[in-house]
């Protein structure tokens, strides 16, 4: 009897320690799991991402940098991660065709891709996009597919743009205009939509006509080339002479306006000098008669070659005879009366006046 309570003690006494050892176990092994659970909220944010987190299912405010994220487990948070701003390119080519850029002769409507210009022509064409996440949470949270919506604003916006121009202007003068149009409508509507995107670049890739109308289309093409090519260095020129007749242009009304000012102020000076003479001619006209007579004779007479003075009253005449430069002069004779100079036989004498006779 003694042993078999001796038994039972010493099987209490092993279950017990059994159990002990089993709670430690399992207290560590909950330790264990309550730390991994609690780990399980720690993430590590590559280079080119941000780290959002949702806690009970709403978004904190500020984004977390690349690196390690720790945060709170499941259900409590959540993190979503988020497209840094990277530059992302995206591809438009639906319109294209196949990649090996085959051609039909005829295009099936339901069939082959393809988009319609302005004036109803058929045109294949091929589009590359660029554009960064300019808000990550408003382009997380913007709409469920949002990667689709951005390729069909993108899609829709080329469409307006093609359809706004004819085919002879988006193959050749406005290639270059199709691009910018179709960003500035697309970033439009996006911001409009917030989807938190911004637009880089939007560049045309390959645009062309059917196969069948091509050559007639590469025809119109270099044609408009030559005549740009023609014009060019005529508008070279006329951006040389103009500048040139401009400036000469402008030189000769300045000479002009200088002329026409000097002959104002002569004038002016002539007027002034006039009114005087006339306020002096009012006062006493023969002194001021006599004076212009013998400013008059004063002038001329020294441009003349014979000079003749009558007098007022009856006194004899006298022959004034005055040589120029170069002209011989005679010997003169001996003469009670004086010498005489003769000019020679060849020289004009006034109307009226004879020349004088020497004597031998």
């Amino acid at each position: 009897m003694k042993k078999k309570r001796e038994d039972a003690l010493f099987s209490a006494h092993a279950i017990l320690a059994a159990l002990r050892s089993s709670i430690r176990i399992l207290r560590w092994g909950m330790l264990v799991l309550v730390l991994i659970y609690l780990c399980s909220g720690i993430t590590v944010i590559a280079p080119n991402e941000r780290g959002l987190v949702l806690r009970f299912g709403r978004a904190l405010p500020k984004t977390a940098p690349p690196g390690l994220l720790l945060a709170w487990p499941a259900p409590i948070d959540e993190i979503v991660r988020l497209p840094a701003k990277s530059v992302q390119d995206v591809a438009l080519e639906a319109w294209a065709g196949k990649a090996d850029g085959a051609w039909r002769d005829s295009i099936h409507p339901a069939r082959d891709p393809y988009t319609i210009s302005g004036d109803v022509n058929i045109i294949r064409a091929r589009f590359s996009v660029r554009f960064q996440i300019a808000d990550p949470i408003t382009y997380e949270f913007a709409a469920s597919e949002r990667d689709t919506l951005r390729d069909a604003i993108l899609y829709q916006s080329a469409c307006r743009t093609l359809a706004a121009m004819n085919v002879d202007d988006i193959l050749t003068t406005r290639r270059e205009h199709i691009g910018q149009e179709a960003m500035r409508l697309a970033q439009a509507e996006m911001d409009r939509l917030g989807l938190g995107v911004q637009l880089l670049a939007f560049e045309t890739r390959e645009i062309n006509p059917p196969a069948t109308v091509l050559p007639a289309f590469q025809d119109v093409v270099s044609a408009k080339v030559q005549a740009q090519t023609m014009v060019e260095p005529a508008r070279s020129r006329a951006a040389t002479v103009i500048p040139e007749a401009k400036a000469e242009a402008y030189r000769i009304q300045q000479q002009a306006d200088a002329y026409a000012q000097g002959l104002m102020s002569k004038a002016h000076g002539e007027v002034s000098s006039f009114l005087a003479l006339l306020k002096e001619y009012r006062a006493n006209s023969e002194t001021v008669r006599t004076r212009l007579y013998a400013e008059m004779i004063e002038e001329v007479l020294p441009k003349l070659r014979v000079s003749t003075v009558l007098p007022s009253s009856g006194a004899p005449v006298r022959l004034l005879i005055e040589p120029q430069k170069g002209d011989p002069i005679y010997p003169a004779s001996d003469e009670a009366t004086g010498s005489i100079q003769v000019l020679p036989t060849s020289t004009p004498y006034p109307p009226g006046i004879q020349p004088m006779e020497t004597k031998d």
